[in-house]
């Protein structure tokens, strides 16, 4: 083996199971999975003048009401650039609306119209469809299983406690440090 070969990092799974180690094969499957699903999801969004983006934000905003950007880009974990533009897409479109609070006529809420709740209540049924598709054939066991597992994932990778909470949470609580909601209130990804 020459100097070079031994000097670069290698992951290899010892069971040989995997193309390389399993820690490393998890996250690669978890991009993939990402890319794929999001890419099917956009395809179907699209007949409703939707992509994942717009819907994930229509789905805040049914979820919790009006939210400012920044309560935004924690549920959805989408930066505030991008959020921005999303934000006039849907404005354009007439699916959101913004608003000022008369304590603070600076400070911009996004709400849901009455057309958005409609598309996006269309979008969530394509949305069910896929998830089901997707998960087909594997036990209930192993979707918690993996819940925790990925659970775990986000507490060790979020870049800092709000981020981790807000999107573990999923409450508006978990953003100001409180419990988290009653048990029962979706709102799929």
């Amino acid at each position: 083996m020459s100097q070079r070969a031994a000097d670069r990092p290698s992951s290899i799974d010892p069971e040989g199971e995997f193309p390389f180690a399993a820690p490393d094969y998890v996250l690669h499957l978890l991009a993939a999975i990402h890319q794929f699903r999001d890419s099917a999801l956009d395809t179907r969004l699209k007949v409703l003048g939707l992509n994942v983006g717009r819907y994930r934000v229509l789905g805040v905003l049914n979820r919790f009401g009006a939210c400012t950007m920044t309560e935004l880009s924690h549920f959805t974990a989408i930066d505030r650039t991008t959020l921005t533009r999303i934000a006039d897409q849907l404005v354009a479109q007439g699916q959101v609306e913004r608003k000022t609070t008369a304590k603070d006529r600076r400070q911009v809420l996004l709400e849901l119209t009455r057309p958005g709740r409609a598309i996006y209540l269309k979008a969530l049924g394509l949305v069910f469809e896929l998830n089901r598709r997707i998960l087909e054939g594997i036990p209930e066991g192993a979707h918690r299983a993996t819940a925790r597992t990925l659970k775990q994932v986000v507490e060790n990778l979020a870049p800092d406690a709000v981020a981790r909470d807000s999107i573990i949470q999923f409450s508006r609580e978990a953003l100001a440090g409180a419990a988290p909601p009653p048990k029962g209130r979706s709102t799929p990804s």
